[in-house]
């Protein structure tokens, strides 16, 4: 598929994600996985939140609660849902990370800076990168890309030329986040954790 055709199909299936709690507000992205609206997230978007808000089609009126379903902190990830009636959500496909190559052209859409529905474009940079749980767990088998990821990106898809979800974008590598309190923008240096995982 092209990029447009990929944006086209794919876009209804991510949400944007805002999450309070008691140290303040953050947000990210979401990857739809059902029609009973069932999202798969990082958890460190949702980790803590005492409130979550969903956010459909880019719409600022299209938003809804949702609660969380079940985390897994040592992956971080994180399902959460939400009622799906009337967002026009569709469900993405997951598809095995198995078969990516380095090389291959891989896509993102999600909500860097508050953007919603944001597509950038890419290649798999290298694969079986080990990242960092933000509890300090090791995740094996992520995915290097240099399609652009900034904050808000993390929990949303990353995805191959036939749209299919094969990763979960989480992670910048870049100087500025080992400064406190510095959010790093997009270095070309981005994880996802694998569809596998």
């Amino acid at each position: 598929l092209t990029a447009t055709q990929v944006y086209q199909r794919d876009s209804a299936g991510v949400v944007s994600i805002k999450a309070v709690t008691p140290e303040g507000a953050d947000s990210g992205t979401g990857i739809v996985l059902n029609d009973k609206g069932l999202i798969l997230t990082n958890d460190h978007v949702v980790a803590g939140a005492t409130s979550l808000t969903v956010g459909a089609k880019g719409s600022a009126s299209a938003t809804r609660s949702a609660t969380l379903v079940g985390e897994e902190a040592n992956d971080d990830l994180a399902l959460i849902q939400v009622d799906p009636s009337g967002l026009g959500l569709r469900p993405l496909t997951l598809t095995s990370s198995t078969p990516v190559q380095v090389g291959d052209a891989v896509y993102a859409i999600g909500n860097p800076y508050g953007l919603e529905e944001t597509l950038t474009r890419g290649i798999v940079s290298a694969l079986g990168r080990e990242i960092s749980a933000p509890d300090g767990a090791k995740i094996p088998g992520a995915i290097q890309t240099d399609a652009a990821l900034n904050p808000g990106n993390s929990g949303g898809p990353l995805l191959n030329e036939q749209g299919e979800v094969i990763g979960v974008n989480s992670q910048i590598a870049s100087d500025a986040a080992t400064s406190s309190g510095s959010q790093p923008g997009s270095t070309g240096v981005g994880f996802a954790i694998s569809s596998n995982t």
